[in-house]
């Protein structure tokens, strides 16, 4: 009797405290690879997330300065058209402004398509070491060069740089414009605008988001 019973036990025997171990921790490597693949899942949709808002951040901004710069009119037979390099918190960035009929309407009085001084200047965030593209949109009024340029409404933020190049009716490539001078530029606006902007990489600061377009304006030559 003594020898089924200890037979009885010895088949009902459990796990031993090694066999536990070996169970948890091949537990654990699943878990772990299980929680590796989720979380590199979720960081790229993150970064594809992030990179869709950018791209159709700049997409906007690229079509309203493509709309703005179409529509440049003249006032009797000159262009107001102004655009240099300022420079804010040692970085330099260009401003733009101009005459044109791609006024943005937001009050119940006002209509769209009406001549408008329209201005595009970078500002730095408040409190922030960034920067934003604003654009300033004053109906009825001529434009003046970038001193006066104020107000409006961000259309980009986390700005890293905002260049422009110029080119006469020649082809001639310059860096600024000023057609309230008494040069060859007096009254003249130039027959088109090379807009290049880029945008911080939070993730990646070494390769900004870069966007490049050019705009031939609507002027004689």
């Amino acid at each position: 009797m003594l020898k089924k019973m200890v037979k009885r036990n010895s088949s009902l025997r459990g796990f031993t405290l090694v066999e536990i171990l070996i169970a948890i921790f091949i537990l654990v490597l699943v878990m772990a690879t299980v929680y590796a693949s989720y979380s590199g899942t979720l960081k790229v949709s993150r970064q594809m997330e992030e990179e869709g808002n950018i791209y159709k951040m700049a997409r906007t901004s690229m079509d309203r300065m493509i709309k703005d710069l179409s529509s440049l009119q003249s006032s009797g037979s000159s262009f107001d058209f102004h655009a240099g390099e300022k420079t804010l918190s040692k970085h330099d960035f260009y401003f733009l402004s101009f005459w044109s009929a791609s006024h943005l309407a937001f009050g119940e009085n006002e209509g769209e398509g009406r001549p408008a001084a329209i201005s595009y200047y970078v500002r730095e965030d408040e409190g922030q070491n960034s920067f934003s593209l604003w654009r300033a949109d004053i109906s009825g009024s001529k434009p003046d060069k970038e001193k006066g340029a104020s107000g409006g409404f961000v259309i980009c933020k986390n700005v890293e740089s905002f260049q422009l190049k110029l080119y006469d009716s020649a082809g001639g490539e310059l860096d600024s414009w000023d057609s309230s001078s008494l040069a060859e530029q007096n009254g003249k606006a130039p027959a088109a605008v090379k807009i290049e902007l880029a945008l911080a990489n939070l993730n990646d600061p070494e390769k900004p988001y870069k966007f490049t377009t050019k705009v031939f304006l609507p002027v004689k030559k």
